[in-house]
């Protein structure tokens, strides 16, 4: 399975020396520079602004109330811009600044109306599914082959009828037109192949400054990639004859160059600060490989962790290396220069999860030691989760790991799940798994009476419980009685329900508070996903009644604390990189990965 960037594969469609290059097994850049003459338009600038200004409009629930273009400009600048812009116009680049900050003023144009136009419900949050959405590793066929495709959309926003608008961002359009267009096909058919059965269509920004809109049907966006992009793919999965392919991507058990051993480089970096240690381990993980170091007698665990920069300067390290105390010794984790896959199919078959008496049991990742962590729904310990994650850190990836592996592991008569999905792009694509034995909540509208049944079904199972004489669920099946199956509820971004409002919040933890305290017993287990932990969404309450933590990277050290009650997190490496604490202490784990045909054959059976 190879793989290719978006952008790669766009070049490769229309120029023909960058494909050879493609074909002979090199990288070349896809980088375009601006021409001689021309002014810098800052494009990278623009979306990193745009995303970021979109993220908080819909952290804050900005609704119609708010719809007003000078407002939002007036946000946009003093908060974001004004201090780029100056930085530019010292840098004698007035024409830059200038469009820039008039290409920006159009785009809080743009905003205001696709307010007022649709009128979504939940205000920017019912606008925008997604800013700056990454698809990782998404397989693509491609004749013969597979190629894994990967990019990242400036946003998906909801049409008022039900479809998904891919939208691209774009400072000019001069001579690339054809290159924007065939980028979209990509994004749609990658978006097909990740969410099947949802309607995409296209549109491209171009922000020249002002405003011009280009819209494609979904209809035109297939006949492209077919035309032009799958006849590329086919060629660079190796379909043609002497095609030499790319580099694959790896996954965790593919025979791979074994990373370099770096212990006597790290002893002989401390020893030039005169702090003497001994390496006593190394262990290689999917993301990472772990260096054990005992230090010497009066040597510090802080002193070594000052000299984290150091160490990645003297080993030329792309990250800065963590180090923390460990059991009777320091740890040093060091990022893979190619971080290993895990792939969901090889996780399910471990003994550890395939003999497991559990229909509620799943594998959180695969452990430092190269063993999976197995988490058992039916244990107090981790009966119910809390999972949080930064945009791009996998945590949707992760949550149908999830619900893949409990499909996998029970019939749908031992195990049901409730599915709600605010965010739509996580979920939808398994309504039709048998599991799933109502429709995929998708309004916030919907959520709390769904909650408040399962609390209603929750009384029902405990008297026929205290009328059979049974402790738990569990019990009652090793007893042979098996028409009650467990409940599973999954809820990816529940930071939307809570910052609707007082009402809904307060409701919502009363909800979530019984659930979690008498839900084990009765085989009623809640996962609750945040992309915002922070103390306005993951409340005492919620924190408390959630034993099973995951956290994988978010944005700052505050969130981490709030999730695990330690920083660290905010340091993961994203894809899949995730602490989890099970009870016994904090442990890294890197998530399996679940491909679109892996779900699709889920969909089959």
């Amino acid at each position: 399975m190879e793989a290719i960037s978006v952008s790669a594969l766009c070049r490769a469609c229309l120029e023909e020396t960058f494909r050879e290059r493609l074909l002979r097994g090199e990288n070349p850049p896809t980088r375009h520079f601006t021409p001689p003459g021309e002014i810098p338009l800052y494009g990278r600038l623009f979306h990193r602004l745009a995303a970021r200004f979109t993220e908080r409009l819909v952290d804050r629930g900005a609704g119609r109330g708010e719809a007003d273009s000078s407002a939002l400009w007036e946000e946009l600048y003093e908060r974001l811009a004004a201090g780029r812009l100056a930085r530019i116009c010292r840098e004698g680049k007035t024409d830059s600044a200038w469009h820039l900050a008039s290409a920006l003023k159009a785009f809080c144009n743009r905003l205001a109306a696709l307010l007022r136009e649709r009128d979504p419900a939940g205000g920017f949050r019912g606008l925008f599914l997604a800013s700056e959405f990454p698809l990782t590793a998404i397989p693509v066929p491609a004749g013969g082959g597979t190629l894994v495709l990967s990019g990242k959309i400036d946003a998906v926003r909801a049409l008022p009828r039900g479809a998904l608008e891919i939208v691209d961002y774009k400072l000019t359009r001069g001579e690339r037109m054809k290159q924007d267009l065939l980028q979209l096909a990509i994004y749609a058919r990658m978006l097909e192949t990740a969410h099947p059965g949802r309607a995409y269509e296209g549109v491209l920004e171009y922000y020249e400054p002002a405003l011009e809109e280009v819209r494609v049907e979904a209809r035109d966006l297939q006949a492209m990639f077919a035309d032009v992009v799958h006849p590329v793919l086919a060629a660079l999965a190796g379909e043609a004859p002497g095609v030499r392919k790319p580099s694959p991507q790896l996954d965790f058990h593919t025979p791979v160059p074994e990373p370099a051993d770096l212990s006597e480089a790290i002893r002989e970096c401390f020893s030039r600060f005169g702090l003497a240690v001994e390496v006593t381990g190394r262990r290689e993980a999917p993301q990472l490989v772990r260096y054990e170091v005992r230090p010497a007698a009066g040597v510090k665990v802080s002193s070594l962790a000052s000299r984290a920069e150091d160490l990645k300067v003297a080993l030329s390290l792309p990250l800065t290396p963590v180090i923390e105390a460990g059991q009777g010794r320091v740890t040093i984790d060091i990022p893979r220069e190619r971080p290993l896959s895990v792939p969901w199919r090889e996780v399910i078959d471990c003994p550890e999860l395939k003999g497991h008496p559990s229909p509620v049991a799943f594998a959180v990742g695969i452990g430092i030691e190269g063993r999976p962590l197995v988490c058992d729904l039916a244990d107090p310990n981790t009966c119910h989760a809390l999972v949080a994650g930064a945009a791009g850190a996998g945590k949707s990836e992760f949550l149908k790991s999830i619900v893949a592996s409990l499909v996998h592991r029970a019939p749908p008569d031992r195990v049901r799940l409730t599915l709600i999905d605010p965010k739509i792009l996580t979920f939808t694509s398994l309504a039709a798994l048998a599991h799933v034995d109502q429709p995929v909540v998708t309004e916030p509208g919907e959520t709390l009476p769904r909650l408040e049944a399962a609390l209603e079904e929750m009384e029902e199972r405990y008297r026929v419980l205290s009328r059979e004489g049974f402790e738990n669920l569990s019990a009652r099946f090793a007893a042979g009685r098996q028409d009650i199956p467990f409940r599973v509820i999954l809820f990816d971004e529940f930071g939307d329900l809570v910052l609707a409002g007082r009402n809904e919040k307060q409701s919502f933890e009363r909800l979530v508070g019984r659930l979690a305290q008498k839900g084990r017993a009765a085989g009623v287990h809640l996962i609750l996903a945040t992309q915002r932990p922070d103390r306005h969404v993951v409340s005492g309450i919620i924190k408390a009644n959630l034993p099973l933590k995951i956290c994988l990277r978010v944005v700052n050290q505050a969130n981490a604390k709030i999730v695990l009650d330690r920083a660290g997190a905010e340091r993961l490496l994203g894809r899949g990189d995730l602490l989890c604490d099970r009870g016994f202490g904090i442990e890294r784990a890197q998530a399996p990965l679940v491909t679109a045909e892996d779900l699709r054959e889920l969909l089959r059976t």
